[in-house]
């Protein structure tokens, strides 16, 4: 019911505007077959107070997880790559060099695209992980200032400096074991360049955003389809991140607008962006659920009760852990700046926004649900 949907959700943007820190919230919605659609917007996008509005762009965080699965899993249907190989055959010597060993053990030759889309590889997080002696990378560009790097860099630095946190889980098994790891997906980027010899941001624009007619979606350091306003700022609390543009460039995400982002929700669930059934199935063959949160790195990431499937997160919870409510299973991802899109099966509803606070990374799993459980059958 479109009304109900935006008497829900109206309401919603107005309580998180009210949260510590958030400047502004931008949300929408949509039904998977895309009859009706709904935006919103409230707050000032900027420090200086310029109002959000509709086509705002934003950043995606790790709802580009999303996208790059999308890639992938395109590339695999092409013949390009093939899911289930070493990553040895389509990643550069020097990379693949002792990247995964424990306990004296190399593992690297048993890691494959499917352990790195699943988080199942055990490799550290570059990003979020304190090498001995020595604060994360994460932590070091916002104390210490703005630094750029490469996807390679990034995993050379996870190999260097971390140590993989178990030996590959085998996909089939019940119950594999995950750990949530940017590694794994900057590793995948270089495996898509790697294996068309093109960069990422010219396979976003041929299997993405010429196709899907993603006119306001862009990786940092290009340009959008059609031009497009200036982004909504990224609050650390009270701190602008605007003046880290080259780690904003080096995680590797997009911006996008909310319209975008729900055109590209409806083409992934409904399977539709792949030419073969059994491509989207795949992302939800098996969830497996993460561990309990057991450093600052892993409080940081998603963790309990949150499942991994091929790219896609799931949370759902019983009751008794909801107090009491009934809330809809969500599939999709998110990301550490209260970023969303999410795929509500029961409700059939898709609901994409953010909140762009690193503050406030669990709006999509708190005030979210909670508001989505009204629209409840």
């Amino acid at each position: 019911d479109p009304d109900a949907a935006t008497a829900v959700l109206e309401p919603l943007m107005s309580r998180l505007l009210a949260r510590r820190h958030v400047r502004h919230v931008a949300m929408g919605a949509t039904s998977i077959d895309g009859s009706w659609s709904w935006t919103g917007t409230t707050g000032a996008a900027d420090a200086d107070g310029e109002p959000m509005r509709a086509d705002t762009p934003w950043f995606l965080a790790s709802v580009t997880k999303l996208h790059i699965a999308a890639v992938i899993l395109r590339l695999n249907e092409q013949g390009l790559l093939d899911l289930h190989a070493p990553i040895t055959n389509y990643l550069p010597d020097n990379l693949c060099h002792r990247l995964h060993v424990r306990d004296g053990i190399d593992h690297t030759t048993r890691l494959t695209t499917v352990h790195l889309l699943g988080h199942l590889s055990g490799l550290p997080d570059y990003l979020e992980e304190r090498p001995t002696g020595a604060p994360s990378l994460i932590d070091d560009i916002v104390t210490v200032g703005d630094q750029a790097w490469t996807p390679e860099q990034a995993a050379i630095r996870a190999r260097d400096h971390l140590n993989p946190h178990f030996s590959p889980s085998n996909p089939e098994q019940p119950r594999a074991r995950i750990r949530y790891s940017d590694t794994n997906y900057q590793l995948l980027v270089v495996i898509a360049q790697q294996t068309t010899n093109r960069p990422i941001a010219e396979l976003y624009h041929d299997l993405l955003l010429e196709p899907l007619d993603l006119r306001r979606t862009w990786l940092p350091g290009h340009q959008p389809l059609d031009p497009a306003p200036q982004p909504a700022t990224i609050w650390l609390g009270d701190k602008p991140l605007d003046d880290r543009p080259l780690a904003l460039s080096s995680f590797g995400d997009l911006y996008s607008t909310t319209d975008d982002l729900l055109r590209f929700g409806r083409a992934l669930f409904a399977g539709t962006l792949f030419t073969r059934p059994d491509t989207a199935e795949l992302m939800h063959r098996r969830f497996n659920r993460f561990g309990f949160p057991r450093s600052l790195a892993t409080i940081r990431a998603p963790s309990w009760p949150i499942e991994y499937g091929l790219g896609l997160m799931r949370f759902r919870l019983n009751r008794a852990l909801a107090g009491g409510l009934r809330l809809p299973t969500l599939i999709g991802h998110t990301g550490s700046t209260g970023s969303w899109l999410w795929h509500a099966p029961q409700l059939d509803l898709i609901v994409a926004g953010t909140v762009d606070q690193t503050t406030a990374a669990t709006v999509p799993f708190r005030p979210l649900p909670r508001a989505l459980a009204r629209l409840q059958p």
